[in-house]
């Protein structure tokens, strides 16, 4: 905001504005005054780099612990891992 209000207020041209500030790339002064102009003080404001997370999403339906809806899916998984290791002998 500094350069931008520096710019504004001398009415001197980028590249100037640029060399005052010690800023390598007169581009990086027009794109923030047009990003500025464009979307105000948010549009100049850093986006998030990278990729997302892919951390697991908890599913809503899961069931309560100690719920009875939770001992049956809990008594169907060990039926299968039973008859599963009933297979393996």
């Amino acid at each position: 905001m500094d350069v931008l209000n520096y710019l504004e207020r001398t009415r001197v041209s980028i590249k100037e504005t640029a060399l005052v500030f010690n800023i390598p790339s007169d581009s990086t002064v027009w794109k923030w005054r047009e990003l500025f102009e464009a979307g105000g003080l948010d549009a100049l404001q850093p986006k998030a780099k990278g990729r997302p997370s892919m951390k697991k999403k908890e599913s809503k339906n899961q069931p309560i612990p100690g719920s009875v809806e939770a001992l049956q899916a809990e008594n169907e998984l060990l039926r299968a891992e039973n008859a599963y290791l009933k297979k393996l002998q």
